[in-house]
C-alpha cells in the first residue's frame, strides 16, 4: 500500500509539501514512483536535481530510494538513475549533478521508492541546466585596503549649553 499526500503541516518553503508513504515493498523500484513529466531534455548538457527532504519523524529511520530520469518513449531509456539515502528528521536539502550524456527529448524525472518501506517528505524540487554554485566561497578574501575609507565622517565639534 502506498500514498502521495500533499500538506500543509510540515511545508519546508513553500505552502505545501508532498509525504511519500509506501508500507509494504514492491517486487519492482519504479513501481511506485512519483515523478515529473515531459521535461525537455538537450543532450551533451549539465543538469542539476535539487530538492528539500526530510524522513517521517515518527520513527526516524533512514530511507533509501531511487533518483532517477528516464526518457519519455514505449521503452524508456535509463539516462541517470542514483541510489539516495534519506538521513534527516529535519529538513536538508539533497543535490545531484547529472552529466552530459547523448541523449534528447522529453524525460520523466522521478523517485522510484518501490523497493522498500518508505515515509518521507519533500519539497522545492527543481531540475535545471547547469550545475549550482556556492556563491560565498570560503577562499574568497577581499582586502579593505583602498576599498573602505579611513574616516566615516565628522563629529563636529561645538559648545554645549
Amino acid at each position: 500500500m502506498y500514498r502521495l499526500v500533499a500538506n500543509d503541516s510540515t511545508a519546508h518553503n513553500s505552502t505545501k509539501s508532498a509525504n511519500i508513504n509506501q508500507s509494504i515493498a514492491s517486487a519492482n523500484a519504479n513501481n511506485v514512483r512519483a515523478f515529473y513529466n515531459n521535461v525537455p531534455f538537450e543532450k551533451n548538457k549539465i543538469y542539476t536535481i535539487a530538492f528539500w527532504a526530510k524522513v517521517d519523524v515518527k520513527d526516524g529511520n533512514k530511507r533509501e530510494l531511487a533518483l532517477a530520469i528516464q526518457t519519455v518513449e514505449d521503452i524508456p531509456k535509463q539516462v541517470f538513475i542514483k541510489t539516495i539515502t534519506l538521513d534527516s528528521v529535519d529538513w536538508k536539502e539533497y543535490v545531484y549533478v547529472v552529466p552530459p550524456v547523448d541523449i534528447e527529448g522529453k524525460v520523466r524525472v522521478e523517485f522510484q521508492v518501490g523497493l522498500s518501506p518508505v515515509d518521507f517528505w519533500f519539497d522545492d524540487f527543481r531540475f535545471f541546466e547547469g550545475e549550482t554554485l556556492d556563491e560565498i566561497r570560503s577562499e574568497t578574501f577581499v582586502s579593505p585596503i583602498n576599498k573602505i575609507p579611513v574616516s566615516w565622517g565628522y563629529i563636529k565639534k561645538g559648545e554645549m549649553d
